[in-house]
């Protein structure tokens, strides 16, 4: 049986992993679970964490039930330079949080992206609650659900999310530390429009093709070896 070279494996090999590194950024709630009484108020912090990708933006959209929530305020990060899309749609329950890096100073790693104010309706039903990313796993080419942009490509980084869990109380008192009389405006007007970073083709597509090109140069190789 044939067997390749030492050196052509290897060679091989590290192109291999080398051309299939990807990266997983994500986006998460803290604190994704917690307790909150009707008529109370809390803040959720939105994480971003690249996962080692340089970024020029975010899109990240939250939803929640609007017969238990109001959404009162959007205070931005600092890992972006701008957050120019901004805004509370308080009829649909959505949130939208956009971040923009500038040409020289991409983001890469871990921080907050912005801090939501939240209160529970005074007639909310007691019991589980959800506010979680508008976030499809399985389409990778969205664009208008949230999602992460790789800086000089077009590529969609965003892989995974954190939702947040909560519990509406039936009791009277506001837990300390969780923005008990926080204020904010809710955004009024017409709805603006979600700012959709672009999307390339699926990741995994892109390797497909690389991984096809490098097996059929071995394949060449070996009938050379052949002859």
């Amino acid at each position: 049986m044939f067997k390749l070279p030492a050196r052509l494996l290897i060679s091989f090999s590290v192109f291999i992993l080398l051309s299939t590194e990807v990266y997983a950024a994500t986006l998460s709630l803290s604190p994704a679970t917690g307790t909150f009484n009707v008529g109370c108020s809390f803040s959720l912090n939105v994480l971003l964490d690249t996962q080692g990708a340089a970024t020029d933006g975010v899109d990240a959209i939250l939803l929640y039930d609007t017969t238990r929530f109001t959404a009162l305020k959007i205070k931005n990060g600092t890992i972006y330079s701008e957050y120019p899309g901004n805004i509370i749609e308080a009829q649909a329950g959505r949130v939208i949080i956009s971040g923009s890096a500038s040409a020289a100073s991409p983001f890469s790693g871990s921080g907050v992206l912005a801090t939501v104010d939240f209160s529970v309706l005074p007639q909310a039903p007691a019991g589980a609650a959800q506010i979680k990313f508008d976030f499809d796993a399985a389409d990778r080419t969205k664009t208008i659900d949230s999602n992460v942009a790789e800086r000089n490509n077009v590529t969609d980084v965003l892989t995974a999310v954190v939702d947040g869990n909560y519990t509406i109380g039936s009791g009277t008192g506001c837990a300390t530390g969780v923005g008990q009389g926080s204020t904010g405006t809710v955004a009024t007007g017409a709805a603006v429009p979600v700012k959709s970073l672009p999307v390339a083709a699926d990741i995994n597509t892109t390797i497909f093709i690389t991984v096809a090109g490098v097996a059929l140069t071995i394949i060449g190789v070996l009938g050379l070896a052949f002859l």
